[in-house]
């Protein structure tokens, strides 16, 4: 997947738009790159953030497709962990495996009071004269 973003681009403006393209902001692919703040602003801020930003999604595109190829063989190996001889580590993944596949058993909780007695519930009304009277 080979990229025209530089294409144009003198040495400055390449070395702005590789480090905008990690950046969290343009102050700090400035000081990334060892720019003035001066010279970004007689440049077109936007175009070059927008090339930053194309970049920033081609790297997200291709993680993603090696994550994809890698995800059959990641499997594999989570399911040949039932096949080991340590019953701990084939609880682990039996474990982890189901969990993946129906989800984690709810967990139970108990809510009182103080000291252990009964919750009180207290309704209040913001406004108590919008309050309609059951009586």
């Amino acid at each position: 997947m080979k990229s025209n973003v530089f294409v144009g681009l003198d040495e400055r403006e390449t070395a702005y738009v590789l480090a905008r393209s990690k950046a969290f902001s343009n102050a700090q692919a400035l000081r990334d790159a060892g720019i003035s703040q001066g010279w970004l602003n007689n440049k077109d801020v936007d175009e070059l953030n927008k090339l930053a930003e194309q970049i920033r999604l081609n790297k997200a595109i291709k993680a993603s497709m090696i994550l994809d190829d890698a995800l059959e063989e990641a499997a594999k190996v989570k399911a040949a962990g039932l096949r080991v001889r340590d019953d701990r580590v084939k609880q682990a993944v039996a474990t982890e495996i189901i969990e993946r596949g129906l989800g984690k058993v709810p967990q139970k909780s108990e809510v009182t009071g103080a000291e252990g007695n009964a919750l009180e519930i207290i309704v209040r009304y913001a406004d108590q004269t919008n309050r309609i009277n059951p009586a």
